[in-house]
């Protein structure tokens, strides 16, 4: 089996702090197992599919509200059952073709309905872009591009850092 890309461009992605030159790469996935140091694997194989917390303030026109906050790689799918979506990415579950959660688009970027009637935050990136609305916190200006910020948010105020911004330190 083939995992990667072939490109017949010139073009270069930074990764990290590597530089690969995705012309004409191509690889086994066996090479790419055994490419990834062994602190990686262990690093990616603890992390979790999702983070949740209760009682989490956040400014609103309202004022502050406390709410429980999930966070996920993409978002969840409006119109599937939460817990159940819940349950599988607490499990890690990947016995679907497609984990939503972790790489749907369109189907994962607004909040399911039945997370508005008790107020949820919903943090995610996967997408590209900054986008807040409501209590739907999409936060991915970099897209994983290399020239791009990354951003956080920071709550209750839900200012916007990057790591492009100048920070002065206070003695």
């Amino acid at each position: 089996m083939r995992v990667g890309r072939s490109m017949n461009t010139m073009k270069k992605e930074k990764v990290g702090s590597m530089v690969m030159d995705m012309r004409a790469c191509t690889y086994k996935e066996e090479d790419l197992v055994k490419a990834v140091p062994d602190d990686h694997k262990k690093f990616l194989a603890n992390m979790v599919f999702i983070h949740e917390e209760d009682d989490v303030s956040i400014e609103t026109e309202d004022g502050i509200k406390y709410c429980k906050l999930i966070d996920v790689h993409a978002g969840l799918e409006k119109g599937k059952n939460v817990e159940e979506q819940l349950k599988r990415l607490k499990a890690k579950d990947t016995g679907v073709s497609k984990v939503e959660a972790l790489s749907g688009r369109k189907n994962v970027q607004d909040i399911p309905q039945e997370l508005t009637e008790k107020p949820t935050i919903i943090v995610s990136g996967h997408h590209g872009k900054l986008h807040i609305d409501g209590l739907s916190l999409i936060i991915d200006e970099g897209g994983g591009l290399p020239n791009n910020p990354v951003a956080a948010i920071v709550l209750p105020s839900k200012k916007i850092v990057r790591d492009t911004d100048n920070v002065v330190k206070e003695l």
